[in-house]
Formats: structure tokens, C-alpha cells, sequence
């Protein structure tokens, strides 16, 4: 256990002594879900976010933490008039930031000092998701790997939106699914001293 969250990619470390914060690179970066409504499939992606991770600078494959901040009002579905209604449902206004905040991390397979974008680290990973003004843990894998100046990230992940306190989507005989996939990419920029040669 102590030897995965040393040797880790998007993760918690617990020995660490020197630590710099990691940006996350908003535009190199990607946010999206797909929703399941009768009869069809939707999807939609996060237009504004940002994020930045802790890593520890004697060990740049350990990070020691993560959060990941997402505006609600900027996420779209590339329809209008469905953009308003997924806002009003989400109760933007009153609730303008979607929260992730990293808590735990399990290496599952590969060498994550080594991981290449062909060869990544999988890891299982929980974190604190916070949505409506309501935190639940989130449990999903992730792959990792450093190329060049960049950390990457990639995963899927699953929630349920009435454990978010958000009402089933009904309109005419039309049912949405509360179950919402959601798919990341996301890339932290590491400072010189770091970047992979």
C-alpha cells in the first residue's frame, strides 16, 4: 500500500516532504457526460473548470493531492433550450460549483514511475463529490502517465443524481435516466525541473 501511493499519478502520497502545486491545463484538458433518456442518448461537456493537484518534488509521479472545481451554469449539451432546463435543474444559481476533491488511491496494475501514454499505471481511486450542496464519495479507476512537461489522467466515472438531491427528469413520455456517465481527460502541467526527457 505504502509503495503505491508513492509510486503514484494522480494520487495521495503520505510521506512527502517538498511539495509544489501542479496546474491543471484547462484547454489540454476535457470534461464530459452522456446522459440516457428514453428512446435516445444525450451528451454534454464542461466549458469552464479548473483544478490543480499537489505533487511531491522528490517523487513527481506522487501526488499528495487533488480537487477539480467545475462551473454548473457552463456546461452544455449543445442544445439550448435543454442547457436552460439541465441549469434550472441543477439549481445553478443558488449551486454554481460542481467539487471533486481526491481522498484515496490503490495502484491496480503497472509501474507508475514508468507509465507511458502505451503502457499506463491503472489505479482505483475515491474521492469526495460534491454536487447540489451535497458531498458523496466517488469510487472509479484512472490511468495515468507522465509525457514531456505534462501529467495525464484519464477515466470514466458514474453518479446517480437523486443521492444528489436532484428530482427524476420526466417530460411527457419521455424519462431521463438519474444515472449519468462521465468521461475526463485531464492534464497537469509540470514545472521544468519534472517534464520527462
Amino acid at each position: 500500500m505504502k509503495a503505491a501511493l508513492l509510486s503514484l499519478l494522480f494520487l495521495l502520497g503520505t510521506r512527502t516532504i517538498h511539495a509544489g502545486e501542479v496546474p491543471l491545463d484547462t484547454p489540454a484538458s476535457s470534461l464530459k457526460f452522456t446522459g440516457h433518456a428514453f428512446l435516445h442518448d444525450f451528451h454534454g461537456e464542461a466549458k469552464v473548470f479548473n483544478g490543480h493537484a499537489e505533487v511531491d518534488l522528490a517523487l513527481p509521479e506522487a501526488i499528495r493531492s487533488a480537487s477539480l472545481d467545475i462551473a454548473a451554469a457552463k456546461m452544455t449539451t449543445f442544445v439550448d433550450a435543454r442547457d436552460r432546463n439541465m441549469e434550472n435543474w441543477l439549481h445553478a444559481d443558488a449551486n454554481p460549483d460542481i467539487q471533486f476533491e481526491l481522498t484515496k488511491v490503490k495502484l491496480l496494475q503497472g509501474d507508475a514511475a514508468g507509465a507511458s501514454k502505451a503502457q499506463p499505471a491503472r489505479f482505483a481511486v475515491t474521492g469526495s463529490f460534491r454536487l447540489n450542496k451535497i458531498a458523496r464519495p466517488l469510487f472509479t479507476e484512472v490511468t495515468g502517465w507522465r509525457e514531456g512537461q505534462e501529467l495525464i489522467v484519464t477515466g470514466t466515472a458514474k453518479i446517480n443524481t437523486p443521492d444528489y438531491g436532484l428530482p427524476e427528469i420526466r417530460q411527457f413520455f419521455m424519462t431521463v435516466d438519474p444515472q449519468v456517465d462521465i468521461e475526463f481527460r485531464l492534464v497537469f502541467d509540470l514545472p521544468p525541473e519534472l517534464r520527462a526527457k
